[in-house]
């Protein structure tokens, strides 16, 4: 007996778009790029229109098909990347999206096998959905928590003169510039900024602050010409940065002789 399945095609691109969106957010989160979201709709409903074209088609399980689904997946991938062609590794980034894209795609149909079983066609779409949308704020938590406690390579610029630094991001660190209002950064004391200090005294500061067990208290500060984070995948460079100077170790173990102000990089 020959089956006859009935296709619509509205329901049809609805239902790839819907999933598009889903795996591509996945896949933007384990790659680390910035998630744009007009970018994610419009690779979404490209990649929807593109499975509603081979379907269209009749293209069968040959190598045109699989060179198809590969030129729109890296499609999709470079629509919801920004300024893609703009760093190095580009081909690397592609292949590890389109690898992750594909296995989440395998996950995703398993997924749905398992819930049409447990509860029928009807709510599996939407069992599956919100377990995703589940996996995607576990990964959101688990990252934030992460990189409240991140350790980069940053570097003060001082009129052409480089002092180099690992430095910590703490979420917790609020301290401002009471006068401009900038955020400050603080910095273990060293002889490459005692020196700024005497040689651009027009730049010093003075930055009052607050902390547990001792309720007032005074730092010396620089305003320094470029602050650059080396993040894994770009610099943040702030121009004006100010810096608060600590007499003393930051760090016991000395992990860190900085600590980042929490508004540098969120």
């Amino acid at each position: 007996m020959i089956r006859i399945y009935e296709v619509y095609i509205d329901i049809f691109l609805a239902q790839n778009v819907l999933m598009n969106i889903q795996l591509l957010l996945l896949t933007q989160l384990l790659l680390k790029e910035k998630i744009i979201l007009v970018r994610l709709l419009a690779a979404s409903i490209v990649g929807g229109i593109g499975a509603v074209l081979i379907l269209i088609l009749g293209i069968g399980y040959s190598v045109g098909y699989i060179l198809l689904v590969f030129v729109l997946d890296a499609g999709m991938l470079l629509l919801c990347i920004r300024n893609p062609f703009r760093g190095k590794n580009l081909f690397r980034r592609l292949v590890m999206g389109i690898i992750d894209l594909h296995g989440m795609e395998f996950a995703y149909g398993k997924l749905m096998q398992c819930a049409d079983r447990l509860v029928g066609e009807r709510w599996a779409r939407i069992v599956v959905s919100v377990a995703i949308a589940g996996i995607v704020f576990f990964i959101l938590a688990y990252r934030s928590l992460v990189e409240s406690r991140q350790i980069y390579e940053v570097t003060l610029t001082e009129e052409g003169e480089n002092a180099v630094y690992r430095a910590l991001f703490d979420t917790g660190n609020f301290l401002t510039d009471p006068v401009t209002g900038k955020p400050v950064s603080v910095v273990e004391e060293t002889e490459a900024t005692k020196k700024w200090l005497e040689k651009y005294p027009q730049k010093y500061k003075v930055i009052p602050y607050q902390s547990v067990g001792k309720e007032h208290g005074i730092l010396e500060g620089i305003v320094v010409d470029e602050l650059i984070i080396q993040k894994e995948k770009e610099q943040v460079v702030k121009k004006g940065a100010v810096i608060a100077l600590y007499k003393g170790k930051l760090s016991k173990d000395g992990q860190f002789q900085m600590i980042l102000n929490h508004s540098l990089i969120i």
